[in-house]
């Protein structure tokens, strides 16, 4: 994990933070400035995110009560967070939530963080649920779960579906039922299961959807400090090229999926030719899309025969 004589020096710094700071505007200022000269992102909204979460404010109440004096309590806890900032942990850890495709979600470290190019995923997922006539209800397979951010916002979308979530680690499996439980979704089924040398119970489903390690193990080292030391690296890497999880995909997929049935999933930078070619042999249908940045980062596919082709299919 990130140690060095800096980040020892800022925390004999955040020791001061009370004698400089007697009011909230003032703590927002050091603690911003300290995260800065840390060099890392964003340092005031950090702040107003780290201050707001001790405090139990938001960003706005924190600038209406800029004159506020902090309260005692509130240097210590701010202490603890910043230091562990500023050993690079990330921001969500530290917090604890996460907002995803509408919902709020506990996150904790042992366990994935969800990015915003997932949604894209659940996004394309959502549109297949609202125009494809599968009969009621519609099955839905989620592999690797992680903290459910996946599954629990097709259930929250797409009442009327089954939803089942898989995944291989149990730390991510407590935290998905926990959020399943804050939500309401009660009706979305977790299991532990390892999609490489177990075919999942349940199929046929109409819609698989997956998010699967696909960094590769040789460009680790190139990840943040944030994603490197402190994601689970199972969920990163398949050890290998990236590539392991989608070629059980392309075998596992036609029969898991009933005729005419589809899948959605996440890509890494730069494997959307090569994901394409493993799935070629067995698909009916194959589309990519962009995320914002440009890159072709979710694969939609379809099985069997399809009523209605789609003209920016790439097969």
């Amino acid at each position: 994990m990130p140690n060095s004589t800096s980040s020892r020096s800022r925390s004999i710094t955040l020791s001061k933070l009370r004698l400089r700071c007697a009011r909230l505007q003032d703590l927002l200022a050091a603690t911003a400035q300290l995260l800065e000269e840390a060099g890392l992102d964003s340092p005031r909204r950090t702040a107003e995110l780290l201050l707001g979460h001790v405090l139990g404010l938001s960003r706005l109440e924190l600038f209406v009560r800029g004159d506020t004096p902090v309260p005692p309590a509130a240097y210590r806890r701010l202490s603890r967070l910043l230091r562990r900032r500023l050993q690079r942990e990330p921001l969500q850890y530290l917090l604890g939530t996460i907002d995803f495709y509408d919902l709020s979600l506990r996150i904790r470290r042992g366990v994935f963080i969800p990015r915003p190019e997932t949604e894209l995923l659940v996004e394309e997922a959502l549109t297949l649920l609202r125009t494809v006539p599968w009969p009621r209800p519609v099955r839905i397979l989620d592999i690797g779960t992680g903290s459910g951010c996946i599954a629990l916002a097709l259930a929250y979308h797409f009442p009327e579906a089954c939803v089942y979530g898989i995944d291989i680690s149990r730390a991510a499996l407590r935290l998905a039922r926990e959020n399943a439980r804050r939500l309401g979704l009660l009706h979305v089924r977790f299991r532990q299961l390892d999609i490489l040398h177990t075919i999942p119970p349940g199929a046929p489903f109409h819609l698989v959807v997956a998010n699967p390690p696909y960094i590769p193990a040789a460009r680790l080292s190139e990840l943040q400090p944030e994603i490197r030391f402190y994601e689970p690296r199972q969920a990163l890497t398949d050890e290998a090229d990236g590539l392991t999880f989608y070629r059980r995909f392309a075998e596992l997929f036609p029969r898991l999926l009933t005729p005419g049935g589809a899948f959605v999933l996440e890509l890494g930078d730069g494997s959307a030719e090569a994901v394409v070619e493993l799935f070629r042999p067995t698909t009916a249908q194959l589309r990519l899309r962009r995320d914002y940045a440009g890159t072709e980062r979710v694969l939609i596919g379809t099985v069997g025969t399809l009523s209605t082709p789609d003209p920016t299919a790439v097969r």
